[in-house]
This record gives structure tokens, sequence and C-alpha cells, in this order.
């Protein structure tokens, strides 16, 4: 499991993006199509916490506590760990409040921006875990 764990989170991560990607290309239509967009977002939802329960659950308990054992200061990366659950917290109000077709469709130019805000946010979480934490895992 942990020569894999880091491939199916970046498998995930791949997953994630894909759904992001399906969902901005619908936002560029003229008129928003909130029962699409709702079913998009609702697997998006679905397939973000089964990311997020691996990653926080598994993946970052594990790497802490094998930068503790080696003698290693987890300040930093914990520092990262909390950022990165902030990013979490933004991401799942969004989907609360856009929860509904109903409330896409009214909202549309609302969900628009906050949902490139969000896409933006997705985007850099993912470069940072890919580029740093999940690069440590191979060093224990």
């Amino acid at each position: 499991m942990k020569k894999n764990l880091i491939t199916i989170l970046v498998n995930q991560h791949g997953v994630l993006k894909k759904e992001v990607g399906a969902v901005a290309k619908l936002c560029e239509a003229k008129q928003l199509d909130g029962q699409k967009i709702d079913k998009l977002l609702k697997k998006f939802a679905r397939d973000l916490q089964d990311h997020l329960d691996l990653e926080n659950n598994t993946f970052y308990n594990q790497l802490l506590k094998a930068m503790a054992d080696k003698g290693l200061n987890i300040k930093k990366t914990q520092e990262f760990i909390r950022e990165m659950k902030d990013i979490e917290k933004v991401v799942l109000v969004f989907l609360k409040k856009f929860s509904q077709p109903e409330a896409i469709s009214k909202n549309s130019k609302s969900f628009v921006k906050e949902f490139q805000d969000i896409a933006s946010a997705l985007a850099l979480r993912i470069e940072a875990e890919e580029a740093g934490v999940y690069s440590y895992w191979n060093l224990f």
C-alpha cells in the first residue's frame, strides 16, 4: 500500500481535474444548465470526499509519523496541511451553497465566479501537494 498510495492519490487528482474541467466547460455557455452542472458537482463531491479521506486519514498521518520517527521537524509540514484543510473547507462550503440545480441556475454569475476561484485554488493545492508533500513520501 505504501508505494501505491501516491499513485492512487495522483490518479484521484487526475479524476478531480477532469471533473473540474467538465464543469468549467459548461460554465462557458450563455445559459447555465443547472441540472448537468449539479450532476457533475455531485460526482465531484463524492470523488473529492474519497480523496480527502485517503489523504487526510492515511497519507498525512503516516507521513507525519514517519517524519517524526526520523527526528525531522514537522512544523512546516503541519502548517502546509492546515493550509490544505483551509482550502478543503472553502470547497466544501461552495459545494453546499450550490448543492441544488436551482441554486446554480438562479445565481449563475455568482456560481461561475466562485467556481473559477475554487478551480484555481484546487489547481494550486494539487500542484503544491504533488511537488511538495507527495515527494517526501519516497524519503521514508
